[in-house]
């Protein structure tokens, strides 16, 4: 029997066909899974992407995926074969995946079928590949009722290894276990701080401080990690250097391809790559001890060196992200990174902008100048060296830089300029519309422009929502913008020309022919703007409340969200519409949208609190997304909501953002958080409560 036939006995005897990945039939496997040890490197890496891509899609497990397993264990076992160490870090996620339902199942199964070759990791701990040494510590979180065992070896292993990346990956590893588990092992703080001060690898010394900062300890303990001293070994490895990775010298047209090209490029040309990791994870590891975090990114950023600014940057991102604190000193040095002009960081430092709203402020005039003084066009292959106002791409529309964006976010009037030069392109970019709306009534100066756009960009295009992009920064103008109500009423009529009418506010009488049509559509995303247009317009709500009434015979919980949000603005309803509120609000609602909608309604049409303010407690803690329009509904209540006090304190004393997933990111994650710490001060003086 051939190496192939042995480790394969079988998996032609499952009907693979008969079981579904991601993206269907899983019929593909058993090619994947003989490609895994393929001769070729490039074969095998198309074989992993494969199975990250479809068979483990973004950490789910399905049958086909318990199916892989056994033969996974079996390459994972043959030293001889090539493409291991992938296979066991896919064993590793394998294992270690997480239900998203929380149902068990075959996550559980996976777990129990990678935890029971416990035996294996152990062995593969002393393997003579270091990758795969690197790749059995991976697993050994997903080996729960050994993880203790796992620990305690780790010392020993730290020892006896002689390779310096699996030397950190040990010591990350036990960092993991003992977060894992209850309580943590004073002897295993000894250890960590044994290496931290005693160790002569720098690298070590730090991967052992960021873990040894991370233990859970007693809140008055202090801290165990101090910024000097992490500045100090940190300014001693970007002095030193660090191992360069060779490129892999193939390509592939996959996922995991593109990942390790970018890696090899973030590589190219740094003296230190390593230390990105040490900077990124020293940061995390400091946790809510924001003042401290920001100290360490901003000592690297005042440096001299375009390496630790790089590697400060990311990290700036993602604490400014995830994390509350006063970042304007930060933000002013992002600014500086900017206003230096490196091709590697400049680009860097505006994503770290692009998306923070005002609290991009300290950085305005660093971005305005560079603005000023680049070229206003680019290609999205030159877009980083020369930090353009649009960025243009083979395919497809062009778009507002996000440097243009990032200062737009801040209402800085220097950016209206070149958001007039955008409007005015050929062809218009995709996107000058939406960030026009960040200025309002201070967009005026635009409406030549607005207006043009709005006769000469196509309306019959489905993809093409460009036309629908200025009628909405045109209703944030608002009543500035009548002299475009003609342009509007003669074109397509789509909820943002509907939301443009009502809020330019117009009299002339011309525009209800137009609302009563759309209002009449059975089209709710329609209905519902024309409706609430009537109202503004002629202040009669007969309209609005008969849309109400089809919304809420719908049978979708969104149709009855639009009827409630609706009754709510008009402050009325009728009594049939009042009891389906008071139903709705009763209703089980896992998300509360729903629920606080028709709470919401039932506070404005009735004057009555009572209905609303448990509803508001309930949801406020089963989804934290609904909390900005919680506290801005609680300011409106004011006094009566003074139970509220205690949850508006504890969200306005918590250090992460209410929004921050470990698993996720929006680009709106940041101005949403900072919404609602305004709604929270604005609720507790409503209310009679103290502002801190």
């Amino acid at each position: 029997m051939t190496v192939e036939e042995d480790l394969f006995a079988g998996l032609d005897e499952i009907r693979w066909g008969r079981m579904r990945h991601a993206y269907g039939s899983a019929a593909e496997v058993p090619g994947l899974l003989r490609d895994l040890i393929d001769s070729d490197p490039a074969v095998r890496e198309s074989a992993l992407d494969g199975m990250y891509g479809a068979v483990h899609h973004q950490g789910d497990v399905y049958p086909c995926t318990i199916a892989a397993i056994p033969f996974l264990l079996r390459i994972a076992e043959r030293p001889e074969l090539p493409g291991r160490p992938g296979v066991v870090e896919l064993l590793a996620s394998m294992g270690s995946a997480e239900d998203p339902t929380e149902l068990s199942g075959p996550y559980r199964k996976a777990n129990e079928a990678v935890a029971a070759a416990y035996p294996l990791w152990e062995r593969l701990l002393a393997d003579a590949d270091p990758r795969v040494r690197e790749g059995a510590l991976e697993v050994l979180p997903a080996c729960t009722r050994r993880r203790p065992e796992a620990l305690a070896r780790l010392a020993g292993r730290l020892a006896d290894e002689t390779d310096e990346h699996v030397r950190r990956a040990i010591v990350r590893t036990a960092g993991t276990l003992a977060r894992c588990e209850e309580g943590v092992d004073p002897a295993l703080r000894d250890w960590l701080a044994g290496i931290v001060a005693a160790e002569p690898d720098l690298q070590l010394r730090l991967v052992a401080l960021a873990e040894l900062a991370s233990l859970p300890g007693a809140p008055d303990e202090p801290p165990v990690a101090e910024v000097d001293d992490a500045l100090e070994m940190l300014a001693a490895v970007y002095g030193s250097g660090t191992a360069v990775t060779a490129p892999a010298g193939f390509e592939t047209g996959t996922l995991i391809g593109a990942v390790r090209r970018l890696r090899e490029q973030d590589d190219e040309g740094r003296r230190a790559p390593g230390a990105a990791a040490l900077v990124r994870d020293l940061s995390a590891s400091f946790g809510d001890r924001v003042d401290d975090r920001v100290r360490l990114l901003a000592g690297l950023l005042r440096s001299r060196d375009w390496e630790r600014h790089l590697d400060a940057l990311t990290a700036a991102g993602n604490l400014v992200d995830d994390w509350r604190g006063d970042y304007r000193e930060l933000i002013g040095l992002v600014g500086e990174r900017i206003g230096d002009g490196h091709p590697r960081t400049r680009p860097r430092a505006v994503g770290v902008l692009e998306h923070l709203g005002e609290l991009t402020a300290p950085a305005a005039d660093a971005l305005a100048a560079a603005l000023e003084s680049t070229t206003r066009r680019a290609s999205h292959t030159e877009a980083d060296a020369h930090l353009p106002w649009v960025i243009e791409w083979s395919h497809g529309l062009p778009t507002v830089s996000p440097a243009l964006r990032a200062l737009s976010g801040t209402g800085d009037p220097r950016a209206l300029p070149m958001l007039a030069w955008a409007l005015d392109r050929e062809p218009m970019p995709n996107d000058p519309g939406s960030c026009v709306i960040r200025f309002g009534p201070r967009a005026v100066p635009l409406m030549p422009l607005l207006l043009r756009r709005l006769r000469d960009l196509p309306a019959d295009d489905p993809h093409d929502h460009r036309r629908d992009s200025v009628a909405r920064a045109l209703a944030a103008i608002g009543p500035a913008a009548t002299e475009a109500l003609p342009d509007l009423l003669g074109g397509p009529v789509t909820p943002a020309v509907l939301v443009a009418l009502a809020a330019i506010d117009p009299d002339a009488g011309e525009c209800l022919p137009v609302l009563r049509q759309a209002a009449a559509a059975a089209d709710h995303r329609l209905a519902v703007p024309a409706a609430r247009a009537l109202w503004q317009v002629t202040g009669s709500a007969d309209a609005a409340l008969a849309v109400a009434d089809r919304c809420l015979d719908d049978d979708s919980t969104y149709a009855w969200r639009e009827a409630a949000d609706l009754l709510a603005e008009l402050g009325q309803a009728t009594k049939s519409q009042s009891a389906r509120l008071r139903r709705l609000a009763r209703r089980k609602d896992p998300h509360g949208w729903l629920v606080l909608s028709a709470a919401h309604a039932l506070w404005r049409i009735t004057g009555d609190p009572a209905p609303a303010l448990p509803v508001l407690e309930r949801v406020w803690t089963a989804n934290v997304h609904t909390r900005p329009r919680v506290a801005a509904l609680w300011a409106e209540l004011g006094p009566v909501a003074a139970d509220s006090v205690p949850l508006l304190t504890a969200e306005l004393g918590r250090a992460r953002r209410h929004n921050a997933r470990e698993d996720g990111y929006s680009t709106a994650q940041v101005t949403e958080d900072e919404t609602l710490l305004g709604h929270c001060r604005a609720a507790l003086t409503a209310v009679g409560g103290y502002v801190r």
